[in-house]
């Protein structure tokens, strides 16, 4: 399948954000050769703008009832500035990446990590407690913090204020 460029008119057929152009000048040093390496990649672009367009609850609504993708969106707003065409152009790029090198991009998995196993008589299994982990960004936060403000938060989706930020969960 080809790559169809979303020019922020609301192209019917649409099935990318970004061209390659665009990437390879987003990626740069082992990110851009690896991504160069790769003989699969409309079918990596495609996939990594199906995760960004179907992982969010985005704000606002589609700027036409034709068109193939979820951007172009109206009535959004950011900082105070309308967003016009397709804010999701760096997002989708990190999604390319994760697409690259995560063996999976949905998984019905736990994000704890275990912090100890027994076997022996019974079976038991601890978790680390998620508060403590490092504050530092996981792949898929890089998304979240990248597309701030454009999709619903928890908060909003019950119809409250916009307070804090809402995560990609993975589960």
């Amino acid at each position: 399948m080809s790559l169809v460029f979303e020019n922020g008119t609301g192209v019917p057929d649409a099935n990318t954000y970004v061209n390659l152009p665009y990437v390879e000048n987003y990626f740069t040093g082992d990110r851009l050769s690896k991504f160069n390496e790769l003989e699969n990649k409309d079918e990596i672009v495609i996939a990594a703008t199906q995760f960004i367009d179907i992982s969010f609850d985005w704000k606002g609504s589609r700027k036409t009832l034709e068109q193939g993708l979820n951007f172009p969106r109206m009535d959004v707003e950011l900082d105070g500035f309308i967003i016009e065409g397709v804010a999701v152009k760096k997002a989708t790029c990190e999604a390319i990446w994760l697409v690259m090198t995560e063996k999976r991009l949905f998984n019905n998995k736990s994000d704890r990590t275990i912090a100890s196993e027994s076997i022996g008589g019974a079976v038991s299994v601890s978790y680390f407690d998620p508060k403590d982990r490092e504050n530092v960004a996981t792949r898929f936060e890089v998304l979240n913090r990248l597309l701030r403000g454009l999709f619903k938060t928890e908060n909003e989706k019950k119809g409250g204020s916009n307070i804090g930020s809402a995560s990609v969960i993975r589960a």
